[in-house]
Parts: C-alpha cells; sequence; structure tokens
C-alpha cells in the first residue's frame, strides 16, 4: 500500500485524493477525465460511484475550474455533496461559467472565492495537487 502522500488516483490530474488525519479530501477540477469526453464522462461517473461507497471516509470534497459545471448536471456528485463532512466549492469558478447552484445544499457546503481555497489545501495535510 502506498504511503499517504503517495496516493494517485488519476495520472492527468482531474482529481486529487489524498487522505488527512481527518478522512479522505478529494479536490475535482474538471467535469470529465481524458481527452474523450464521452468516455471520460463514464470514467468520471465510475470514480464518482466508488467515492459515494466510501462516503463515510469523505472529509472534505472542493469543487473547481470546469468541474462547477457538474453541479448543475451530475446527481452523483450532489449525493457526494450531501455525504461529505464539509464541501467547497469556488465562487470565482461558478461566476467564469454562469453555474446555477441548488438552493437545497446542506449547511456544510460554503462557495468561497479560490484564495480561500488554497488556504484550505495547505492547511489540509497532506495534499498533492500538481497541474
Amino acid at each position: 500500500m502506498k504511503d499517504n502522500t503517495d496516493l494517485e488516483l488519476l495520472t492527468d490530474y482531474a482529481i486529487d485524493v489524498s487522505e488527512s488525519a481527518n478522512g479522505l479530501n478529494v479536490l475535482i477540477k474538471h467535469d470529465y477525465y481524458s481527452s474523450d469526453s464521452d468516455n471520460g464522462r463514464r470514467l468520471l461517473n465510475s470514480l464518482l460511484d466508488g467515492l459515494i461507497m466510501a462516503g463515510d471516509r469523505l472529509f472534505q470534497l472542493i469543487i473547481t475550474d470546469c468541474a462547477v459545471k457538474l453541479l448543475e448536471e451530475s446527481d452523483k456528485l450532489n449525493e457526494l455533496i450531501q455525504l461529505a463532512n464539509t464541501t467547497l466549492i469556488c465562487s470565482d469558478s461558478v461566476a467564469y461559467y454562469n453555474v446555477e447552484l441548488a438552493k437545497s445544499f446542506p449547511t456544510s457546503v460554503h462557495v468561497v472565492p479560490m484564495t480561500d481555497i488554497t488556504d484550505q489545501i495547505i492547511e489540509t495535510r497532506p495534499n498533492i495537487i500538481l497541474e
């Protein structure tokens, strides 16, 4: 088994998964994974299924960049949000992509600027994010 700081889920860095002392932290940055968008959506769907099944270990979910578009499209992502202890959604990305956010998010969801997300990523160690 790999060390927590070496845990890699996807090699294209569409999603970074690392484990902190508090549980699993997941950063989702893209609305599909791979150069083929149809296959990439299937892969991302499968990944979301796996994360939902491990939802009791999900401490923090961070949604940024074009992944915010999934908030309007993906029931699975919204289910994952319900399971997460905390969810951070990048307000800069929401504004850029003109995403309409659901009114029914739990109180554990916070829409914050990227500067706050960056601070949180730094504070919640270990995290490895490569772009």
